[in-house]
């Protein structure tokens, strides 16, 4: 029997979506007229060809299952591939995860070669084991996290952080003075996935070609993967600028580590907030690059991404909080300038030039549900306290259902659905 997994944002990351729009509803929002008549869209099966290209749906990493679980914010699918039915919940994660499979084959093909069974053998082989501990992205990091009265009475120590940022000891020396680490990076670049993959297989796979590389021998022909740029990528590679993908590329974890902290200082952000981010162990070391070039980009106060972002408790936060400063930069460099960021009742969200309150939303179908409207009717009555706000924008990366859209309008909130791009 294939096995069955699950995997991807789930209900924590529903609780994300969830309380950062959801949240709570003043007595003022009772101001804004309501429609006794309203029906809600409630939870159930949506169809797949609805919301995903062909080739995510069917290729050569699997077959998506027609049909899908919307819960209101994400959406939950069934991929059965090479290691059995997974199920994913999150467009994202789905990306992701079909990135990887297609990775492994071609990882696992130009590590049988020839050329790189020489260069391996040359390299040390056995010797040089050890490197695939130095993965930068620890699996076992969650786990670790402190909880209860360690985690709300003290705060989090060295241990964890360094854990987080990847400083393990010696292997790291070792794989640094092989020139490993940079291949391997480099690889991750070129196939359009994570180095900090918790997937033992693509592990393996990418320290063997990276050890390899690193002792001569040549890349092959990566054709046929998708390289860069979707939506399960921590970063869009396709639009990262060279410098960004260099530093990527040569530089430590602790490196980007000290990198980002100068960026958001540079920003004149407050200490803690910038550590309050930069020392969650939720967010990968490439994961914290891709926020903080994105609020570097826009160049506005980040501290109410900041403050949020530091509350992250999982990988599917994480992601959330990624696409949330893509939503914004996007929306600065591709639509309208944005002139603050801010927050309103805890939910980050800026201004543009023209007036525009920008509202990011990372998720996969956003359907017309009780929590959607409240927080919405929220966002209205604030809005009417702000003269400054002539227009409310709800920006998502995902999609939005006709009557959330068509209910939103009549609150007088547009949409912009799928703001960074078709998923692929």
């Amino acid at each position: 029997m294939p096995g069955h997994r699950i995997i991807g944002r789930g209900r924590l990351l529903q609780g994300t979506a969830a309380c950062l729009i959801a949240g709570f509803v003043p007595a003022q929002a009772e101001s804004v007229p309501s429609n006794a008549a309203t029906t809600y869209e409630v939870p159930g099966p949506v169809e797949t060809a609805m919301l995903l290209p062909g080739d995510l749906r069917d290729g050569p990493a699997g077959r998506v299952a027609p049909r899908a679980e919307a819960d209101g914010w994400h959406v939950t699918y069934t991929l059965d591939g090479p290691a059995g039915r997974e199920m994913l919940t999150g467009t994202q994660f789905l990306a992701n995860r079909e990135r990887e499979i297609r990775a492994v084959a071609t990882l696992r093909a130009m590590n049988k070669s020839e050329e790189f069974g020489k260069a391996l053998l040359a390299s040390g082989g056995e010797k040089l084991q050890s490197v695939a501990d130095a993965v930068k992205d620890p699996v076992h990091t969650l786990q670790k996290l402190p909880k209860g009265a360690s985690k709300f009475f003290g705060r989090l120590g060295n241990t964890v952080k360094h854990v987080a940022e990847g400083q393990v000891g010696a292997t790291d020396a070792a794989e640094s003075a092989f020139g490993v680490q940079r291949k391997r990076a480099q690889l991750c670049l070129d196939l359009g996935v994570s180095p900090f993959t918790r997937d033992p297989e693509l592990r393996t796979e990418l320290d063997t070609a990276a050890r390899a590389m690193a002792a001569g021998a040549t890349l092959v022909n990566l054709t046929g993967l998708i390289v860069g740029g979707g939506v399960g990528t921590a970063i869009s590679v396709v639009n990262a600028n060279q410098a960004f993908q260099r530093a990527l590329v040569e530089s430590t974890p602790a490196e980007l580590a000290a990198r980002n902290r100068a960026i958001l200082a540079d920003m004149e952000a407050d200490p803690d907030r910038i550590a309050g981010f930069l020392d969650n162990p939720a967010f990968n070391p490439w994961q914290k690059s891709a926020v903080t070039a994105a609020l570097a980009s826009v160049g506005l106060d980040p501290e109410p991404v900041l403050d949020r972002a530091a509350e992250a408790y999982t990988d599917e936060d994480a992601v959330y909080f990624v696409q949330l400063a893509r939503l914004l930069e996007n929306h600065h460099r591709n639509v309208e300038p944005l002139v603050a960021i801010m927050s309103v009742r805890g939910t980050p969200c800026a201004l543009d030039r023209s007036g525009t309150a920008v509202v990011p939303v990372g998720a996969d179908l956003v359907r017309w549900t009780p929590d959607l409207e409240a927080r919405a009717r929220e966002f209205v009555v604030w809005c009417s306290g702000e003269p400054e706000v002539k227009r409310l924008l709800l920006a998502t990366d995902g999609s939005v259902s006709a009557q959330a859209t068509a209910e939103l309008a009549r609150l007088g909130i547009d949409v912009a659905a799928q703001a960074l791009g078709s998923p692929r």
